[in-house]
């Protein structure tokens, strides 16, 4: 480092004094200059022109998405659960015997259409009374859901159902009119019990299907001595409002045979006196 008096700054020389002794003078000597370094040369790249200028353009937000609507099947709506219907819906539940025979039997005057799974479900209850009041009350209300369980209880043909029970469901399948249950029907006009064979028999004159008028008549015919006078009788009415011809032919020799029981004889002379209908058995309907 050299002082600059004139100046009076310090300045480091670029040359860096290094002392080096030569043995063969034995003298110092100052080494050259060191040949300085190149710079790196640095490119710097060319300005760039300008870009155009563009007009600012306003963004406009998206309006937000609408779903668009989900056509939807209405349920169909149920009905409201009348307090009437729940306590007595709650009363077939009953332990009470006497308590569950009243409430199937209110059940069937309320007219409710509701309560008509409670009451089929009753139609098997254990004790006859009822399972009986049970199965007329779903004749009374009439709902369509009933028509199944009623056949049920005719196909059943007493392994489980009281003969009660039958009839009731035969009287009720009548009030449904549904002509599916004429073969169920026809097949409990031999039912072994003379109360639910007569009721079979009204049944199907109420449902007026063609199809009975021939069962009707081997019933009033009975070759095999099964049927009671109280199904014939009730055969000879059937026939009557059923008409056409095979009925008129049947009633005309059950009223002529004097061997005849006494009631099914007059019943069969009194249907004849009110003049049953000569059309053919095939188109007739009441």
């Amino acid at each position: 480092m050299f002082k600059d008096d004139s100046k009076n700054t310090s300045v480091v020389s670029p040359v860096v004094a290094v002392a080096v002794k030569d043995p063969a003078k034995s003298a110092v000597t100052l080494p050259t200059a060191a040949t300085p370094t190149a710079k790196p040369v640095v490119t710097v790249p060319a300005a760039s022109a300008p870009a155009p200028t563009v007009a600012a353009v306003p963004v406009v937000a998206p309006a937000p998405a609408v779903a668009a609507p989900v056509a939807t099947t209405a349920a169909p709506a149920q009905p409201a659960a009348t307090p009437a219907r729940v306590a007595l819906v709650n009363d077939l539940e009953s332990d009470d015997i006497a308590k569950r025979v009243a409430a199937a039997t209110a059940l069937g005057r309320l007219g409710d259409r509701a309560a008509a799974a409670a009451l089929i479900v009753a139609v098997r209850d254990p004790d006859a009374d009822v399972a009986r009041e049970a199965a007329t009350a779903l004749g009374l209300l009439g709902d369509p859901s009933a028509l199944q369980p009623l056949i049920d209880v005719l196909v059943d043909g007493g392994a489980y159902f009281h003969s009660i029970v039958r009839a009731a469901a035969a009287s009720s399948l009548a009030r449904l009119g549904d002509v599916r249950a004429v073969d169920a029907l026809l097949n409990a006009v031999r039912d072994p019990m003379a109360e639910a064979s007569a009721e079979a028999v009204r049944a199907l004159a109420t449902l007026a299907d063609p199809r009975a008028v021939g069962a009707l008549a081997d019933v009033l015919k009975d070759t095999s001595g099964f049927y009671l006078p109280i199904v014939r009788r009730a055969a000879v009415l059937a026939l009557a409002r059923l008409g056409g011809e095979q009925a008129v032919s049947e009633l005309r020799s059950v009223a002529a045979n004097a061997g005849e029981d006494a009631v099914v004889r007059q019943e069969a002379e009194e249907a004849l006196r009110q003049g049953p209908s000569t059309k053919s058995d095939a188109t007739e309907t009441v």
